[in-house]
Order: C-alpha cells, then sequence, then structure tokens
C-alpha cells in the first residue's frame, strides 16, 4: 500500500497519460484515440475515488456528466452522441458554476472588475459565434445546433465564474481552478477546429489541455485541507 502510495501520485499519472495520449494521437486513428481519452479520464477518476474517503459531491458529480460525455464521443458521428456529449459537457460546466456560487455571497466587485468580466463576455461570445457559423454547415440537425450554442454559454459562464471566484479569494486553489477552466476552454476550442475544419495539429492540444483540466479537477477534490482555509478567508471577508 505504500508502495502505491508513494509513486501512483496525481504528478506521476498526468504526465503518464499525458504521454500516451500524444503518442496515441501522432500514431493512430481518430476511433482509438478517443478511446484512449475515455480510458484515460476512467483512470483519473478512479484514483481519486481511491484516495479519499471524504468525497466532494460536487466533483463526483461532475466527473459523472464527464464520464458520460466521453461515452458519447465514441458515437459522435451519430445525431444522438453529439446531442449526448454537448448535453453532459454543459451540465458538469454548469454543476462547476453552482458549486462555486456560494462564494459570490455578498460580494461587491469594482467597476474595474465589471468591465473586464464584460470584455471577457463579448470576447468569447464573439469566438462562440464564430465557432457556431463553422459548425452549423455540418451538424445534423438543428436541436444539435442549439445544444451546441447552449454548451458555448455554459463554458462562458464558467469563465467569468472562475474570474470572479479568483478576483474574490485569490488563494492557490481559486488560482487552479481557473488554470482548469483555462484548460476546458483551450481543450474545447481545439478539438472543435480540429474536427469540424480538419486542422489535425490542433488534437494534440485538445488532449493536453483535456488530461490538464481533468487532473486539476482531480487536485480541486483532493485538496479537502484548501477547500476548508476558503470557508475560513470567506467568512474573514464577510465580516
Amino acid at each position: 500500500m505504500f508502495l502505491i502510495q508513494k509513486y501512483f501520485k496525481l504528478e506521476v499519472i498526468t504526465v503518464v497519460l499525458l504521454i500516451v495520449n500524444l503518442a496515441v494521437t501522432h500514431f493512430l486513428e481518430l476511433d482509438t484515440f478517443r478511446l484512449v481519452r475515455l480510458f484515460s479520464l476512467s483512470i483519473l477518476i478512479g484514483f481519486y475515488l481511491y484516495r479519499r474517503h471524504v468525497k466532494s459531491v460536487w466533483v463526483i458529480y461532475a466527473f459523472l456528466f464527464f464520464l458520460i460525455r466521453d461515452i458519447a464521443y465514441q458515437f459522435f458521428e451519430v445525431s444522438w452522441g453529439a446531442e449526448t456529449y454537448m448535453t453532459f459537457a454543459t451540465l458538469g460546466y454548469f454543476l462547476l458554476v453552482l458549486d462555486r456560487v456560494p462564494f459570490f455571497r455578498g460580494t461587491k466587485f469594482s467597476l474595474f472588475a465589471v468591465i473586464f468580466g464584460l470584455l471577457l463576455v463579448v470576447a468569447n461570445g464573439t469566438i462562440l459565434f464564430e465557432l457556431g457559423n463553422i459548425v452549423s454547415n455540418h451538424v445534423n440537425n438543428n436541436l444539435e445546433l442549439l445544444l451546441f450554442y447552449l454548451y458555448g454559454v455554459s463554458l462562458i459562464t464558467l469563465i467569468l465564474t472562475a474570474y470572479y471566484y479568483n478576483h474574490r479569494l485569490n488563494s492557490m486553489r481559486s488560482l487552479l481552478f481557473l488554470m482548469m477552466v483555462f484548460c476546458f476552454v483551450a481543450s474545447d476550442i481545439a478539438s472543435c477546429l480540429a474536427y469540424y475544419i480538419d486542422l489535425q495539429g490542433l488534437y494534440y492540444l485538445d488532449r493536453t489541455m483535456f488530461i490538464l483540466s481533468m487532473a486539476l479537477l482531480v487536485n480541486l477534490g483532493l485538496n479537502i485541507k484548501g477547500a476548508a482555509r476558503e470557508e475560513v478567508d470567506f467568512i474573514s471577508l464577510q465580516e
């Protein structure tokens, strides 16, 4: 047991998964590295469940939604596969938003923070609109396109949440959350461009950011002490 805990650390697992996913992306076909991505996610989820007796319900449900998303990813060319993928990605992102909402109670944002938040919305909304124009020529039906935009809206909402969360607490945990969301964004945009306009090289960025985002989510779920410190800091900010 000691040897398992000594050598099977999150950092080691993450590096191994990165190497495996990049190698598979380089040498094998799309169907294969989709399956490897699913196995990689399953390994990270298993690691999280193994390492903690007390677990965050929010993190468990988020992982469940992302796991269903990646199962559906295996059938992305079929309408129900794409629709299920986007639906559960959206649910996972909104769940992470809801998990951070309690930290916004009584928040008073500066004018700079509000303006910067609006700029984030405009910038990401423009990207979403441009990606929507690309995707609209490839979707199977209008429902799929609607789900794509909802998917994008959930990600923009998560970006704003991560920004204000870090702005409010400015802790190492909030910074890691912000980094995780950045990895979500980079992975989703890269995979969208790689798939819909055949920019194959972007799959390397997609796989890297995907593994890092899931590893950071594991880290957030395992960092119980950091979560407790945040609660104390948040209470002190309200006083």
